[in-house]
């Protein structure tokens, strides 16, 4: 048994008048299917901002110059010795090209060869661009051993608020200077 497949003849005064109908929809709704103007230019304005907020967001991150570029160091103390307890001198030339926040990292590895860090110091490396010179530099703690010193640091310039949010900093590892770790004198 088979089924024999009969498909329907249209009608076709039916099909005239569903045309006219379906054309008449069409006439009446056309209008409203074109965007008005300001659509346009809100669409065109979105866009514009979503690119220009990508394009900042990967400036941001591609920005890994950093903003002070170290022209010398050198350690400023009487014949480079410095006692248990006082400050060590370093004196640093630098340019600055720009403006950024700074965290500074010191240690020292002192006679015995012991690492001593000292705390991360945060400050706003605000100041005027150009040729700087600045003496800075950490106190030998109490517990150094006498002998041969060398400061090791690390800056960490925060420049955009990428940098800030994810921890992102441009890090710049600064040259050893050797010292002369000297006893406390009694």
């Amino acid at each position: 048994m088979s089924i024999l497949h009969r498909p329907e003849v249209p009608d076709p005064e039916i099909e005239a008048s569903s045309l006219m109908f379906a054309r008449a929809i069409e006439l009446a709704h056309g209008p409203s299917r074109r965007k008005p103007m300001s659509e346009r230019v809100a669409s065109v304005l979105y866009w514009s901002l979503m690119l220009l907020g990508f394009a900042w967001i990967f400036s941001m991150a591609v920005d890994r110059e950093p903003p002070v570029r170290q022209i010398s160091r050198e350690v400023v103390n009487p014949n480079g010795q410095v006692r248990v307890g006082e400050r060590l001198l370093v004196k640093g030339n630098r340019v600055r090209t720009r403006q950024c926040e700074l965290t500074r990292r010191w240690w020292i590895i002192d006679g015995a060869g012991r690492r001593l860090d000292f705390e991360p110091e945060r400050f706003d490396a605000y100041g005027e661009v150009g040729n700087e010179t600045e003496i800075t530099g950490p106190f030998i703690p109490l517990d150094a051993m006498p002998g041969r010193g060398r400061l090791n640091g690390v800056l960490a310039y925060d420049c955009n608020p990428l940098q800030r949010a994810l921890g992102w900093s441009i890090v710049v590892m600064l040259p050893p200077l050797n010292f002369e770790i000297v006893a406390r004198a009694p």
